[in-house]
């Protein structure tokens, strides 16, 4: 219709102009009846014109480009065959192996309807990248997240992508590339031909590259006013000096470094063989929908027989024992303590319950002491791990706030609640009512299909069934205070430890 007004108006300019300004008229001498007769004469003219267009215009509805289209359209997809299929009763899961070498562990579950996730896990990570690659390797999920997928802008997937609930994530950790992916049922089929893509056809889009340097810019404009992310990187720098090339901090030299090349060299090869990577799909999907999805996306992508394993990446502190003050300014004032131990130790799930045990009971005494006590601490922590790679460590972390110039005697109460865990004096009401808040916390997450998930890695990856009560309550019921002290001094002895305090005073130590 806009364009049918757009030639009437321009028609009855043409008109008007010709009949007032013809060689043949004489505009000055028209009275009203000329007018009248020539305004009849130009709306014959112009209905007749309409006419015309109307029989020879067909006017089109809007047509989105993107209807019709799907995530593989344009692609050729060769699809391969199911060559087993193996059920295991003590997960209550499937395998299936893959006429290309994939592996695909699969467990039904409806705790959360409408609900599938996809977990795809290879070892290797960041301890296979270069040290110089470092920069790019860090943020080469983010770039693939802007840049869209296959034949399709970010922008554009997001119209393909209309009306679905489906989502992929790629994530390059220290040990691990992976990817996670969720949908709802209905949606599944598409989250498959998002990973078919990521391995065959993923995409690399310039602009969008351009955008995650603008992004990082921009963060690390904003993070240098934020305080917290000042102590962060005064405790790398601290513990790993400031040009650790496997402990870089985030500015702008560190921004230089990250490269488009770079990223996409680094996913083509930590991604580039799906039988290398461990996958697992658990959600509410039945097996008879999901075999053919299986044969269609999964089995049909190239794979070649290598398998890669992560290194040793880690990193020793500057030294062994480090004791600094450093001064930094802060509004309002504050000391901020960051006290930490880290020792050898076997790694074993129980091990590994009772370093969780012990870094909840010593939060409990620090807030009760601290907080409750004393009323100058602004916030306290304590955590304790055991590591299993890529080394075996145990570790105990404590970080408190106070008002200034009270450190000292905060830094006093801390090494004494140490002490005392070393000695055995322990409260057993603590320890209860730490079992009783795990065993809950156990509870509350059987109710979930992540907790299925769970169950599906850790059987698969690494070797133990954590629904086998064996393997948590019997664990956790039979934890002594005998064994915190056991843990605890095990840890603390002969141990690496660093206290780094920062204060908002002139009167510190160089």
């Amino acid at each position: 219709m806009q364009s049918i007004l757009s030639v009437i108006s321009f028609l009855l300019i043409i008109n008007v102009l010709l009949l007032l300004f013809s060689v043949n008229s004489n505009a000055q001498s028209l009275n009203i009846n000329d007018s009248l007769q020539t305004g009849q004469t130009i709306k014959k003219g112009i209905l007749k014109n309409v006419k015309k267009i109307e029989e020879d215009t067909v006017l089109m509805p809007y047509m989105d480009s993107f209807i019709g289209k799907t995530l593989i359209s344009g692609l050729t997809i060769k699809e391969g065959n199911i060559v087993s299929e193996n059920m295991l009763q003590a997960t209550g899961s499937t395998t299936f192996t893959l006429s290309n070498g994939i592996k695909i562990h699969y467990k039904f579950a409806d705790k959360n309807k409408n609900d599938v996730q996809l977990k795809a896990i290879s070892y290797g990570g960041l301890s296979l990248v270069k040290d110089n690659d470092l920069p790019s390797a860090q943020f080469l999920g983010d770039m693939m997240s802007l840049s869209g997928l296959g034949y399709y802008s970010a922008t554009d997937l997001s119209k393909i992508l209309t009306n679905k609930t489906v989502k992929t994530d790629i994530h390059l950790s220290n040990l691990t590339e992976s990817i996670c992916s969720t949908s709802t049922t209905k949606d599944f089929e598409t989250l498959m031909q998002m990973i078919h893509l990521h391995f065959v056809n993923p995409r690399f889009d310039t602009d969008a590259y351009q955008e995650l340097i603008r992004n990082l810019k921009n963060n690390i404009t904003q993070r240098n006013h934020i305080i917290n992310e000042k102590i962060k990187d005064s405790v790398t720098a601290t513990l790993y000096g400031n040009n650790n090339p496997k402990q870089r901090l985030l500015n702008n030299d560190f921004i230089k470094e990250v490269s488009f090349d770079k990223i996409k060299t680094l996913y083509m090869e930590r991604f580039n063989n799906a039988a290398d990577f461990e996958f697992f799909i658990v959600g509410d999907l039945q097996k008879r929908a999901l075999r053919p999805l299986l044969e269609k996306y999964m089995a049909s992508i190239p794979t070649n027989g290598a398998k890669e394993i992560w290194q040793d990446n880690s990193v020793p502190w500057l030294q062994d024992t480090i004791d600094k003050d450093i001064l930094l300014p802060m509004e309002p004032p504050k000391s901020v303590v960051r006290i930490g131990y880290q020792n050898t130790m076997s790694y074993s799930l129980k091990n590994e319950l009772i370093a969780r045990v012990l870094g909840e009971i010593l939060q409990l005494r620090l807030t009760e002491i601290l907080r409750e006590e004393t009323g100058g601490t602004h916030s306290v922590s304590a955590k304790a791990n055991i590591s299993k790679r890529p080394v075996e460590q145990a570790s105990l972390q404590i970080a408190f706030d106070c008002n200034p110039n009270r450190e000292g005697q905060f830094i006093t109460i801390v090494n004494q609640e140490v002490e005392k865990i070393v000695k055995g004096v322990i409260s057993q009401a603590d320890l209860d009512k730490t079992r009783t808040n795990y065993l809950k916390e156990r509870k509350k997450h059987r109710g979930y299909n992540s907790y299925d998930m769970h169950i599906l890695t850790n059987y698969f990856r690494e070797g133990y069934n954590m629904n086998d009560p064996k393997n948590f309550e019997d664990i956790l019921n039979t934890i002594l205070i005998k064994d915190l002290e056991v843990f605890t001094k095990a840890l603390i002895k002969e141990s690496k430890s660093y206290k780094i305090v920062f204060n908002p005073g002139s009167n510190v130590k160089k």
